[in-house]
């Protein structure tokens, strides 16, 4: 009889151990898969650094010839300020808002007569600005991005080892999606 309570003991033990290793792999593996997320985020984010790079040499040339208080001007101070925030959906946006107000800007600035004046700013204009905004357009496209962290949000809450993952404080992936602009 003094083996029955050794033998729950050692199964419940054993229980315990397989529930332990249980929520370790998930964790791990889960773990693992956000920082893949995380690699494709990397990349896009170095995206949005050259953006505010454009949109800052956009002002360089507005700064010339509006004035600094432009609604323009203004506008494309905060898109660089909001895609330099934390929140992807912030930052996803505000790169809608620049491609938006960086038109407007690039098309009032072609327009001014002391742009038409100063040949390089009007070839910046005409030219180099328009061609960098819409090739970072195209590199910002984010479906890459929001393909793996949809897959790895479908794959955390809709598996046992996921749950159990969420439970033990693995995130979701932040979708990098907007509205509409501007």
């Amino acid at each position: 009889m003094k083996t029955a309570p050794k033998l729950i003991l050692g199964i419940l033990t054993m229980l315990l151990m397989m529930l332990v290793a249980f929520g370790i792999g998930a964790y791990r593996g889960f773990m693992e898969e956000k920082l893949q997320v995380d690699l494709v985020l990397g990349s896009l984010s170095d995206v949005m650094n050259t953006r505010i790079e454009m949109a800052n040499n956009l002002l360089t040339v507005a700064k010339r010839h509006l004035p600094q208080d432009d609604e323009l001007v203004l506008k494309i101070r905060q898109d660089i300020q909001d895609l330099s925030g934390e929140s992807l959906r912030q930052k996803a946006q505000a790169n809608e808002r620049l491609d938006y107000n960086s038109a407007l800007l690039l098309k009032k600035l072609e327009a001014l007569d002391s742009v038409k004046a100063d040949s390089r700013d009007y070839s910046y204009v005409t030219g180099y600005l328009p061609r960098g905004f819409e090739q970072s357009a195209q590199w910002a496209d984010a479906g890459l991005y929001n393909s793996a962290a949809r897959k790895y949000n479908n794959e955390l809450q809709g598996t046992l080892n996921g749950k159990a993952a969420m439970l033990l404080g693995v995130p979701l992936a932040e979708l990098f999606e907007g509205g509409q602009a501007p």
